[in-house]
């Protein structure tokens, strides 16, 4: 009988192959679990140095498309739209709440918002405009601003932290709203130069609702 190298050598390969291939699959194959452990380590460093960036906050601040996006992900910050009503109405960043700037003084004024901060105690108001409702909270001396009082309630971290923008480079509504509220003592917050067109440019969630 003729041995045929040429088969052995195809027989051999397949079955170094194939046995490759099953011990990737195992869950004691170290590559895979570094790659895992590498990828898991990875979202955790950035937690943890967006944690860190915004703890560090001690003035508004601006930030790139990058950075606003990674929070919005993450859940670490409100967005806050500083454009007027009809403008927000027409189109905003997904889950954003609008404070126009042109009425700050009046929301400012109706519901002594400068005294009941002086006082430096707890409080919760529904700040109602037209058809549009949110509330601002102070707990333990930190500032609050959510469309759910449950989430004043329950110290949610998203909700002391703050992105704000309007209609993109050029608009200094965000800037300016950023600053009076920096004012009246509200220290978590960041500017989104870019605003909501870039953020549309690059289709990110928007809504009209």
């Amino acid at each position: 009988m003729q041995i045929n190298f040429k088969d052995i050598i195809q027989i051999t390969i397949i079955t170094v192959v194939l046995s490759f291939i099953r011990y990737l699959f195992l869950d004691d194959y170290p590559i895979l679990k570094t790659t895992k452990l590498a990828e898991a380590n990875q979202v955790s460093d950035e937690n943890n140095n967006l944690l860190m960036f915004i703890e560090n906050l001690e003035s508004p601040t601006l930030v790139d498309l990058k950075t606003a996006k990674l929070l919005y992900d993450n859940q670490l910050v409100t967005f806050i739209d500083a454009r007027d009503s009809d403008s927000f109405k027409n189109q905003h960043i997904f889950s954003s709440i609008n404070i126009p700037y042109d009425l700050i003084e009046q929301i400012e004024s109706d519901y002594d918002l400068n005294y009941l901060i002086e006082l430096n105690e707890n409080f919760i108001i529904n700040v109602k405009l037209d058809d549009y409702s949110f509330f601002i909270g102070l707990d333990n001396g930190d500032f609050y601003i959510s469309k759910n009082i449950e989430n004043i309630d329950n110290k949610s971290f998203a909700n002391k932290n703050f992105i704000i923008y309007c209609s993109g480079h050029g608009c200094s509504l965000s800037e300016d709203l950023g600053f009076y509220l920096y004012n009246l003592g509200v220290k978590k917050i960041l500017i989104y130069e870019g605003g909501i067109p870039e953020w549309i440019n690059n289709k990110y969630p928007v809504s009209n609702e």
